[in-house]
């Protein structure tokens, strides 16, 4: 399958998606069944979302992104007012077992980002 092909099947299964939920918040690890598929969908959203902060998207793939009903590029909001009140809920949320995929959703923030806050933390001396 070519790249146009491809982008054009993730568009299809993504406007299927958003139509299904209502919104484009798809999850980093949702995979979506098209047309008898599985669609690594969140995997993908993801990906795309980061080439668009990057400016590494052509204008007719933004275009064609942006067309989706209920498309949003993000960042979604609001969230913890401070970083420190998100700080401490991403920490409970990984304490009760959630892992670095999950909580990164949640926040729409990056798996290693996740990780870094997590590890800064646990350097941190007790209050």
């Amino acid at each position: 399958m070519d790249n146009n092909t491809k982008f054009n099947t993730y568009i299809q299964a993504l406007t299927q998606y958003v139509t299904r939920e209502g919104n484009s918040k798809v999850p980093a690890i949702h995979i979506e069944k098209f047309e008898e598929k599985d669609i690594a969908l969140g995997a993908w959203v993801g990906y795309v979302r980061q080439r668009y902060r990057k400016n590494q998207l052509s204008q007719d793939r933004i275009d064609k992104i942006s067309s989706v009903p209920n498309w949003q590029w993000g960042p979604f909001q609001p969230g913890p007012a401070t970083d420190a009140q998100r700080n401490q809920e991403i920490f409970t949320l990984r304490s009760a077992g959630k892992s670095l995929r999950e909580i990164a959703d949640i926040f729409d923030l990056s798996r290693q980002r996740v990780h870094q806050i997590l590890k800064k933390s646990e350097s941190q001396p007790a209050s």
